[in-house]
């Protein structure tokens, strides 16, 4: 995919879940020139993807909010690599893991499958609810894909039965994404399914990772999963997230690992 294509579908992202964005935010979230912000406002303005304004641009109506798999898998990459590389260094040989279907989590499955084939670790057993994680593991490790309704939007499985399923198994670790993180220690997600397996996984799980880049805290989202203060979870997150939202972690004794971004 060309670079202004790429360009183009990240602040169509980015738009999709803010609704407004000023030229610094862009600028500095896509790390381009604001001559180059300008011409990417311009150019999705005459397809009808966005409306430009005093300073900045806002969401044409016709850009959908849903979430996508495709747009958001290549949003935030360079930070989604760092924290997914993290969070396989935490698995061991004879683990027994969950990973959801995220994007992030879907960054620490392609970690996890080079530390397999290189013979780093071994005899682990994973669940899961993503059919992009199935993919890439299926031939490294044990890999049981929960049974349910294929959401192709998200590229993962979710209903009644993809909840029945989960209840059947203990975890040793369990690795999950958050849509946002707010400063009551609320853990958010898009929908009420992903959040009803999340919660179940969280009861069946020794200790729960939590996957977020660090545009996920003071985000918005539809329904709360969890409370970070109620559960024993480590924060995997990027150098980028604020002083203030460390402070809030550390006064619910969270631990939190902060991880060094490679652009």
């Amino acid at each position: 995919m060309k670079k202004d294509a790429m360009r183009q579908i990240c602040l169509l992202e980015m738009l999709s879940e803010k609704k407004r964005l000023d030229i610094k935010s862009v600028v500095d979230a896509l790390s381009i020139s604001e001559a180059t912000a300008r011409r990417l406002f311009t150019d999705l303005e005459k397809n009808g993807k966005l409306i430009r304004t005093h300073g900045g641009i806002q969401a044409a109506p016709e850009i959908a909010p849903d979430y996508s798999f495709r747009l958001s898998a290549i949003h935030r990459t360079p930070e989604k690599n760092a924290i997914g590389a993290a969070g396989a260094m935490h698995v061991h040989s004879g683990d027994r893991i969950y990973l959801d279907s995220g994007t992030t989590v879907l960054k620490m499955a392609d970690a996890l499958a080079s530390r397999l084939r290189h013979g780093e670790i071994s005899r682990v057993s994973i669940v899961t609810n993503s059919l992009s994680c199935m993919d890439n593991l299926s031939e490294l490790a044990e890999v049981i894909l929960v049974g349910g309704v294929i959401r192709p939007a998200r590229r993962d499985v979710c209903g009644p039965l993809a909840e029945k399923n989960l209840a059947m198994y203990h975890f040793d670790k369990a690795f999950l994404g958050a849509d946002a993180i707010v400063p009551s220690g609320d853990l958010l997600t898009t929908d009420d399914r992903t959040a009803i397996m999340n919660e179940v996984v969280i009861r069946n799980s020794d200790t729960v990772f939590i996957l977020a880049d660090s545009s996920k805290f003071n985000g918005k989202a539809f329904v709360a999963y969890a409370n970070l203060k109620n559960i024993k979870a480590i924060v995997i997150s990027d150098e980028k997230m604020s002083k203030k939202n460390r402070n809030e972690l550390r006064s619910m004794n969270i631990k939190t690992e902060v991880v060094i971004v490679k652009n």
